[in-house]
C-alpha cells in the first residue's frame, strides 16, 4: 500500500517543482530496505527481526546553504519468527533532526544526517501491547541535483533504540502467549537501512 501511495504522489510533487539552492522548504519521499535487530526468548534462543522493505518521508526547512532542519518518519513492516509461525511487527520511527554537508564530489554532495525521537514496535496480534522507546539515528548520504528544485538522494541510516534490559515486550500483564516470551536482552536495539529518494522543494 505504501508503494502505491508513493507512486501516486511523485507526479504531483514533480509538477509542483522542487529542491535546489533557491528553495526554503522541501519534501523527500524515500524507499529501501532495513536489516538487523535481535531479541531473545525465555529459553535463550535468538529472535531476529526479518529484513524487509521500508518507506520514509522527510520534511525539511533550510538552515544554511546546504544544511536542513528535518522531521523524519520511517516505517518498516517486518516479522519475528516464532515456534508456531511468525509475529508481524510494524516498526515506526519519528525523529527530529537535520542534515549537514560534508563535501562536494563533481555534482554529488555528501552529507551526514541525524535525529532524536522514538521507535514504536506494534505487534500484529490482538491483545498484545505496542512498545514505544526513545531512539537516535545517524546516517550518511549522497545528493545529486536533478534540476533547480529537485535532487536525487541516496542514504544509509542506522537507528539505536533504548530498551529495558531483561524485560518481556509485546505482553499484557498476566498474558501467556508465545510472543510474551520475547525478551529485550541488553539495553539497545540496532537497525540499519539503505534508502533512495527524491527531494522536491519550493
Amino acid at each position: 500500500m505504501s508503494w502505491i501511495l508513493l507512486t501516486m504522489l511523485l507526479p504531483a510533487l514533480w509538477s509542483a517543482g522542487a529542491a535546489g539552492e533557491d528553495t526554503a522548504f522541501r519534501i523527500a519521499p524515500h524507499a529501501g530496505g532495513r536489516a538487523f535487530g535481535s531479541f531473545e526468548d525465555s529459553a535463550g534462543g535468538r529472535r531476529d527481526l526479518e529484513e524487509s522493505g521500508v518507506v520514509a518521508l522527510a520534511l525539511e526547512l533550510r538552515h544554511g546553504p546546504d544544511s536542513w532542519w528535518q522531521l523524519w518518519y520511517s516505517r518498516q513492516a517486518t516479522r519475528i519468527p516464532q515456534p508456531a509461525g511468525r509475529l508481524d511487527v510494524d516498526v515506526e520511527v519519528p525523529h527530529v533532526g537535520g542534515t549537514a554537508p560534508i563535501a562536494v564530489h563533481d555534482r554529488w554532495r555528501s552529507f551526514i544526517s541525524g535525529g532524536l525521537g522514538a521507535t514504536r514496535l506494534s505487534p500484529g496480534r490482538t491483545g498484545l501491547d505496542d512498545e514505544t522507546r526513545g531512539s537516535v539515528s545517524l546516517g550518511v548520504g549522497l545528493e545529486r541535483p536533478l534540476g533547480r528544485r529537485s535532487a536525487l538522494r541516496l542514504e544509509a541510516r542506522g537507528y539505536l533504540t533504548l530498551l529495558d534490559s531483561d524485560s518481556a515486550i509485546f505482553c499484557r500483564t498476566g498474558a501467556d502467549d508465545d510472543a510474551c516470551r520475547i525478551l529485550a536482552r541488553g539495553k539497545t536495539l540496532f537497525q540499519a537501512e539503505l534508502l533512495a529518494g527524491i527531494a522536491f522543494g519550493w
